[in-house]
């Protein structure tokens, strides 16, 4: 019955499904269950390291603020000493991204050749701090929507406080949030004003606090087992909902001074303390990731090696789906293999949900990129094999997780990314492909489909009739940085608001 379904339908069908919501797969990859070809070094063990380096060079890339993604891969020729970096996103891959990336790399090769010189691991004061960032790199995706969340979020903190210890969880947050509220206005001049240009010492700034973030944000992360976040975030929302009278059962204090509460009901989630903070630090963290690349003795060959790049052209298919409640429901009947109720008031949801129009569906970067290799381009690169973990810039979704399971399934080759955000989008377009590729990927879309109908009793399941960083140095900030850093953000909270808690008011004074 499979092969009789559009792989195409069958994506739509689990978008309107999941909607907003995640299904189960697995977030992050497993290295052990895969096969690594054509990395860096002829090595698994160190390949695996390897991986974060991809996906932060991807990261970095992204330059506009909402619905950019970026994959890129490598290929590494060591008999000509020539490596090739591929890129793809889901537009056309501008030549100012490729023009970007290329300077990253040679700022990557001349750090690498600085520390070959002084193997201590010291900076030459003669040389730039930071990666040189082009005005437009992507420093902060969704700044605004995570920053302004976090920042009223530590005044509820603050105000509930009364007073943080000088050291520990809390004030490693406090300090995390204001070095990063601080870092989004200067960063913010360059979405605000295209034209503007940060000045050196603004570049610095947004370095040295980036980094002081980023390291009171891992104090933050590990905190009570790495549920530190989510904890003081429950605990916060039952005082707010106490200071709301909201009914919320009996009050307790604990060790830390906090109000704890038990039997509460809440009519909201609790904030997303530890998304916000991955969120607001992954650039600093993906810096970091490129530092100790260049600072690898083992990685160095790859950074003499002659730099190749290529941009993989965008690619969509217009589909045509299902228009009717009548022609869903017989979709619905040969996905089901039979007929149900509830197909009927599914075939009228999904005809008001996607309409009669056709849809023009782009082949998201990671999948264009992976047939991209597959192809024969008539070139030197056409007899090197890529690596085969895939940079992404964010993870992928669940259709190209499943597209590059059916691929490394039913060919030689082998690819993978670092996992799948567990959500569908529509529209998505599927590489094309020769073969029974299309067949196989309907089929484990089928397959998911059937598990979520089982997990709603909407069918009876089948019982009743299923990070790593590369080797080399810790790049923080020195004692004299840190102390300066710190004492900056302290001075900036002294002049606007005079206390902990006047700053975080002044600038959210609503909340």
């Amino acid at each position: 019955m499979a092969t009789k379904l559009d792989p195409h339908h069958l994506v739509a069908l689990m978008n309107y499904a999941f909607k907003d919501k995640q299904d189960c797969s697995p977030r992050r990859l497993d290295p052990s269950l895969h096969t690594l070809k054509g990395g860096i070094v002829n090595n698994h063990e160190t390949n695996v390291p390897t991986f974060p380096i991809l996906d932060a060079l991807a990261h970095i890339s992204v330059s506009r603020k909402e619905s950019q993604v970026v994959a890129i891969s490598l290929q590494l020729n060591s008999r000509t000493k020539e490596i090739r970096l591929t890129v793809a996103e889901n537009k056309k891959v501008t030549d100012g991204l490729v023009n970007h990336l290329t300077k990253v790399w040679r700022k990557l090769q001349a750090l690498s050749c600085e520390y070959e010189k002084n193997r201590s691991g010291r900076w030459d004061k003669s040389q730039p701090r930071s990666l040189e960032m082009p005005k437009d790199v992507g420093l902060f995706e969704d700044r605004d929507k995570w920053s302004e969340g976090l920042g009223r979020f530590v005044k509820e903190l603050i105000r509930w406080r009364v007073f943080l210890h000088e050291q520990g969880f809390e004030r490693s947050l406090y300090r995390a949030v204001v070095a990063l509220l601080l870092v989004v206005e200067v960063v913010s001049k360059l979405h605000d004003n295209p034209k503007d240009q940060l000045t050196e010492s603004e570049w610095e700034l947004v370095y040295l606090r980036s980094i002081l973030a980023n390291e009171h944000v891992r104090i933050v992360l590990a905190d009570r087992k790495e549920f530190g976040c989510e904890i003081l975030a429950k605990e916060l929302g039952v005082m707010v909902a106490y200071s709301t009278s909201q009914s919320v059962g009996t009050v307790y204090w604990s060790r830390s001074c906090i109000l704890v509460f038990r039997d509460y009901h809440l009519s909201e989630d609790p904030f997303q303390l530890r998304r916000a903070l991955e969120k607001l630090t992954s650039l600093p963290h993906h810096i970091e990731t490129l530092f100790r690349f260049a600072h690898s003795p083992r990685l160095r060959p790859a950074l003499q090696y002659r730099l190749f790049t290529s941009a993989v052209p965008d690619k969509t298919h217009t589909v045509k789906l299902p228009a009717s409640p009548q022609e869903w429901k017989s979709f619905l009947e040969v996905a089901c293999h039979k007929r149900y109720d509830f197909q009927k008031m599914h075939a009228v949801e999904l005809a008001e949900h996607f309409g009669s129009s056709k849809w023009v569906c782009p082949v998201h970067c990671e999948c264009g990129l992976i047939q991209y290799l597959r192809t024969k381009q008539g070139n030197q690169w056409d007899h090197v094999p890529p690596f085969s973990y895939i940079g992404v810039s964010k993870l992928s979704c669940s259709a190209c997780r499943i597209w590059i399971e059916a691929l490394s399934e039913r060919s030689g080759q082998k690819f993978c990314v670092g996992g799948s955000r567990g959500q569908w989008y529509w529209p998505w377009g599927i590489p094309r492909a020769d073969g029974p590729l299309p067949e196989v990927m309907a089929r484990k879309v089928l397959d998911e489909y059937l598990t979520y109908l089982v997990s709603r009793k909407l069918l009876r399941s089948g019982s009743e009739s299923s990070s790593a960083s590369s080797d080399g140095a810790e790049h923080g900030l020195s004692d004299d940085h840190r102390k300066g850093a710190e004492a900056g953000c302290d001075a900036i909270v002294q002049d606007r608001g005079g206390s902990e808690f006047g700053f975080f008011d002044a600038k959210y004074p609503d909340a």
